[in-house]
């Protein structure tokens, strides 16, 4: 997501300003989005297991990955899920998510053995641009809620269609 002030859109009515970014809309396929989700929810529940073999799932690890970088992807996957890990409203300006997501940068860069999947580009960028405007609005926002409420409607979709 761009949060720049052309992407905002403020309902004078209902006193709500919404972002929006046409250039960031794009489809994921329905294996994809189940994947990530799964993965979404392992982080927030600091579920090891289930990150690693979903990550090795959807091709964000190899399975073949060094020791360092697996703690490497751990511990940014369980930072990136920090937000959703719990009922209480979480506080995005204090929490310095950003600049402790950013420490893993070069392990990745020298232990990664393949790259991520294509679609992640487009949705970490949306999601970084969502984090850092909770950051500089001072948010605090009961997260996990938002992820029950999409995990839940996503049971509830048919596969395969």
């Amino acid at each position: 997501t761009d949060p720049n002030w052309g992407n905002f859109l403020y309902d004078v009515r209902t006193k709500t300003t919404y972002l929006i970014d046409f250039g960031a809309a794009r489809g994921y396929d329905e294996e994809f989005v189940r994947g990530y989700l799964n993965i979404v929810a392992a982080n927030a529940d600091r579920d090891e297991n289930t990150l690693m073999e979903e990550s090795i799932r959807m091709g964000f690890l190899t399975g073949e990955e060094n020791d360092v970088m697996l703690e490497a992807h751990k511990l940014s996957g369980f930072c990136l899920g920090e937000p959703f890990g719990s009922y209480e409203p979480y506080d995005f300006r204090s929490s310095k998510i950003t600049s402790r997501l950013s420490e893993h940068g070069s392990v990745f860069l020298k232990h990664r053995l393949t790259p991520p999947p294509e679609e992640v580009y487009t949705l970490h960028r949306k999601l970084a641009g969502a984090y850092n405007l909770c950051i500089k609005l001072g948010a605090n926002i009961s997260c996990r809620d938002l992820l029950d409420e999409v995990m839940e409607y996503q049971k509830k979709q048919p596969t395969g269609s």
